[in-house]
């Protein structure tokens, strides 16, 4: 797991950021290296999700500066306009760890609303 924050600067998150590069990277190593074995690796990069951390972030304000962006702190928005849900990432992992991905590999899935692309 890493976040959309690997591939977009946030004011004031650059160590967040920086170590969601980093698991993005380390997975796309990974896969090279463990390919030969037919093991695959992926990652999935969330964007913002409605978790207990989220609100804790948030408080009062509520989805809406999420969903609606601000440039002042170089936030893009979501244009499906909407917070995710876990059942939203967990769908995707589940997705990546079955069958149906058998030939999906050094791949990093946003799931965030097209807020990064």
């Amino acid at each position: 797991m890493a976040s959309n924050a690997a591939t977009v600067p946030r004011i004031g998150l650059g160590a967040y950021c920086a170590s969601k590069a980093a698991a993005v990277m380390l997975t796309r190593c990974l896969g090279l290296e463990l390919s030969r074995h037919g093991v695959r690796c992926n990652v999935v990069s969330p964007g913002s999700t409605d978790t207990p951390m989220l609100h804790e972030m948030l408080g009062e304000a509520g989805h809406a500066p999420l969903v609606d962006g601000n440039s002042a702190n170089f936030r893009l928005g979501i244009p499906l306009g909407r917070v995710a849900s876990a059942r939203d990432v967990a769908e995707a992992v589940s997705f990546l760890l079955s069958d149906r991905a058998r030939h999906i590999t050094l791949q990093d899935l946003k799931v965030d609303g097209g807020a990064t692309f």
